[in-house]
């Protein structure tokens, strides 16, 4: 649906340039934005590789491990069923790795963690309640750290793009709170059936 939505902007486009006699703006334009593209391509293909490579030092240093310690309690909290400490690290990693922004990162770890727990869960083809928490607050954990929209902003001529970070911590605060209170909700209720 949306190449062809695409193709529709890009034909309308051309048609309007070429009956308004806009050719050569068009064209300049689309130079324009093409070499921006590969520039912010580029920008954040540097921050990306910086926190990607962060997160994988800190995770064979075994600085991951002692900052997971940090975080065992919470991780107890939502999976008291989980005993295995390979998949309770793996949920901590994902986590940290959203928390600072790393979103490429964390998609390896929750790939991992999602394996570890399907086949905790013998390959069923109905997720566990683990595996369901797991994937709603991942994906709730906004940055407290937004490293790529930081980028972002930088690029973009931003006169403070550090702003976003006290919006970024309650974000955060908010959305991990209202999944895991949905979570447990949802989970008790189909205990109950």
């Amino acid at each position: 649906m949306m190449n062809y939505i695409w193709a529709i902007i890009l034909l309308s486009s051309i048609l309007y340039a070429f009956f308004t006699g806009n050719l050569a703006a068009l064209s300049d334009a689309l130079t324009e934005s093409s070499a921006s593209a590969v520039e912010f391509v580029f920008g954040l293909c540097g921050i990306m590789a910086m926190w990607s490579g962060l997160m994988e030092i800190a995770e064979r240093t075994g600085l991951i491990n002692s900052l997971s310690k940090l975080l065992l309690p919470f991780t107890k909290l939502l999976f008291p069923r989980q005993k295995d400490p390979e998949t309770l690290s793996s949920i901590i990693m994902s986590f940290m790795a959203n928390i600072f922004g790393a979103g490429n990162s964390s998609t390896v770890f929750a790939l991992r963690t999602m394996e570890k727990l399907d086949n905790e869960n013998h390959k069923s083809s109905v997720a566990s309640n683990d595996m369901c928490t797991f994937a709603v607050v991942n994906m709730a954990f906004a940055p407290i750290f937004p490293v790529m929209a930081i980028q972002i902003r930088t690029d973009a001529g931003s006169a403070d793009p550090y702003s976003i970070v006290v919006p970024s911590i309650i974000t955060a605060a908010v959305t991990i709170a209202v999944s895991i209170i949905a979570c447990k909700y949802f989970e008790r209720r189909s205990k109950e059936r």
